[in-house]
């Protein structure tokens, strides 16, 4: 098992599986279930309930050094791969109310270790989108990939922002927050808005009839 300095609070609290905690094993040739128990607590302290450390010592076949890494192995938290956004951008600037608009994302793989498969880009919070998950292939270290949603603007007016999160299959976040800020117009804006834009340019004839108008001469007779 490879336990480093790494080991958050349990090797905090606990100190390390090092040589003094093996010596102690030494002198620990019991096969008494409840006496394994409570040594199993003593070593790793009061956050270990009974249960618990029944548990992984029936697992391990009430072998007491197994038991311990076996614990440690599943308590420690996992290593995480790394994510940086490098840019997002939005089809849109503005929408009307429920309009579907899509969301584009450029992140990067910035971590020593490759994606796993299983990763997924999920809305985490601010305003619903109805977003549906988007699953992102593995990316090796140092590689970027765009990823794409469609979202649907909310039915009120104003600017709504959603928040999202790359997770593992087991909900842990990867990385940065992305995130999309969209503006929703009113109907009516959006109506006078494509109104003005279907109006015909405007001539030039009054420039046009400026420009032909002889000089004044300034010289006096």
């Amino acid at each position: 098992m490879d336990v480093d300095g790494t080991a958050g609070e349990i090797s905090q609290n606990h100190g390390e599986i090092d040589q003094n905690l093996l010596l102690q094993f030494s002198c620990m040739n019991t096969t008494d279930r409840e006496e394994l128990i409570g040594q199993m607590q003593r070593l790793l302290g009061p956050t270990l309930n009974y249960n618990t450390a029944s548990f992984f010592l029936d697992m391990s076949n009430w072998n007491l050094q197994a038991a311990i890494c076996c614990y440690l192995d599943y308590s420690l938290p996992a290593k995480l791969p790394s994510m940086s956004l490098k840019a997002a951008q939005s089809q849109e600037s503005a929408v009307g109310p429920a309009t579907y608009f899509e969301q584009n994302w450029s992140i990067a793989n910035t971590g020593t270790e490759a994606w796993p498969g299983s990763c997924r880009l999920i809305q985490a919070g601010g305003e619903p989108l109805e977003a549906v998950p988007v699953y992102v292939p593995p990316l090796p270290p140092g590689h970027t990939t765009n990823v794409s949603m469609k979202l649907l603007a909310p039915s009120v007016a104003g600017v709504h922002r959603g928040y999202f999160h790359l997770v593992t299959d087991k909900g842990e976040q990867i990385g940065d927050t992305l995130w999309v800020e969209i503006t929703v117009e009113s109907e009516v804006t959006m109506a006078l808005a494509e109104q003005l834009a279907a109006l015909p340019v405007p001539s030039s004839r009054l420039d046009d009839s400026v420009s032909q108008v002889p000089p004044h001469d300034d010289q006096m007779c």
